[in-house]
């Protein structure tokens, strides 16, 4: 072979062997988990309760962990016991305290673009920090990032959120969180949204997230994808109520399939690592 045909054949395999690598579909495994603010005695108390919580994180080894309630000793333990993850986020209080929904990811794995990321108030000043409205009891907040995958140098959207406790706080705040999914920066990006929005799947700002009324997107609820007769719930009061509805989801927008989806009961007769269950999906982009 001459050295024209080799620098030809070389080139060939370097450009199809990119192609072929962004090509190829991404799988992602995301879970939420409200994990319950360090308040309750034994045995959900937190020095208790951290084993569990721990020991599913590491059973489902997620890409991707939307956490709710996590004040800033259990993000310190949780960060100090999972070093293949880095963390973003802050607290919902002034002082960046407070409970977060900060979003752990596999560094290993995922580039955060340190452009496209952040922590914002529920509220009418969503960029000051502590602020609240609405006559909610407490501030809320939601934590949002752009991530790309270093092998095949494609992009997801991850946002975390805990909504309000009464359902006219959360047509409002449903309403902020949409119009910024809408506007993110990369339009085509796909979207994941994980989060406690304490609202069974009925209620009209699940509805608006999931495309009804003047929403601007129209996500899906990857369980109820797979799902649609499930009658599991996500919040059970350390087992003291197991009949309540579903308010833990991860919702997608853009293409995105899924391929698995799972609410994580606690072993039984182990304890409750919260008083939610996680949930757990596993989608694939890029198709």
């Amino acid at each position: 072979m001459n050295f024209c045909k080799t620098i030809s054949l070389c080139w060939l395999i370097l450009v199809f062997g990119f192609c072929d690598a962004h090509a190829k579909a991404v799988e992602i495994k995301v879970m939420t988990f409200n994990l319950r603010v360090p308040v309750d005695p034994v045995p959900n108390d937190w020095a208790t309760r951290k084993p569990r919580v721990i020991s599913i994180i590491k059973k489902e080894s997620p890409d991707f962990l939307g956490v709710q309630e996590a004040v800033p000793q259990v993000v310190t333990d949780l960060a100090n016991e999972f070093t293949q993850y880095q963390f973003i986020g802050r607290g919902r209080d002034a002082d960046g305290r407070g409970e977060g929904t900060q979003i752990f990811y596999r560094k290993d794995r995922w580039r955060l673009n340190k452009l496209d990321q952040g922590t914002l108030q529920l509220s009418p000043t969503p960029d000051i920090p502590g602020s609240n409205a609405w006559g909610m009891q407490w501030p809320r907040i939601f934590t949002w990032a752009l991530f790309h995958e270093r092998n095949s140098g494609k992009s997801l959207y991850v946002f975390n959120t805990h909504f309000p406790l009464k359902p006219q706080e959360r047509d409002l705040t449903v309403q902020l969180l949409a119009n910024y999914i809408s506007a993110r920066k990369q339009q085509k990006t796909p979207v994941i949204l994980t989060g406690d929005f304490n609202a069974c799947e009925d209620e009209a700002s699940i509805a608006y997230l999931l495309g009804q009324g003047a929403s601007p997107i129209a996500m899906q609820d990857s369980y109820r994808i797979l799902h649609p007769e499930s009658k599991l719930t996500t919040f059970h009061a350390f087992g003291t109520d197991n009949d309540r509805c579903k308010i833990d989801y991860i919702f997608t927008l853009g293409e995105v399939d899924i391929l698995q989806a799972d609410i994580i009961q606690d072993p039984e007769g182990e304890g409750f690592a919260s008083d939610h269950y996680a949930v757990t999906a596993k989608i694939q982009i890029g198709k």
